[in-house]
């Protein structure tokens, strides 16, 4: 019985503990998800950033592919959250060239 508890909060321990470190090293770029996810991350929001859902929405000729993105701001006093993100490809892999609300 007692090692079944250990287990399971130990489960619960590593599902608070492990995403914000290792965010940074998952997230690296490398796709146009990643890059919305790392941008995530730099916002302050690691966890999000694993459960944020992801899908394209077209593109435009000066930002870049265009993503809706379903997530929850937690510290945004208007409860708002970016929810369209435009990403580009560099030389370093992708980036996400801007991020906002629309209408």
């Amino acid at each position: 019985m007692n090692r079944k508890i250990f287990i399971v909060l130990f489960i619960i321990l590593s599902l608070f503990i492990f995403p914000p470190l290792l965010a940074p090293s998952v997230h690296d770029s490398d796709s146009q998800e990643s890059a919305i996810r790392a941008d995530l991350v730099e916002r302050g929001h690691p966890y999000q950033s694993f459960i944020a859902y992801i899908e394209k929405n077209g593109s435009d000729p000066e930002y870049g592919e265009r993503f809706d993105v379903t997530w929850h701001d937690f510290d945004s006093e208007t409860g708002m959250t970016a929810t369209i993100f435009y990403v580009k490809k560099n030389d370093e892999g992708y980036e996400v060239v801007s991020a906002g609300t629309g209408p």
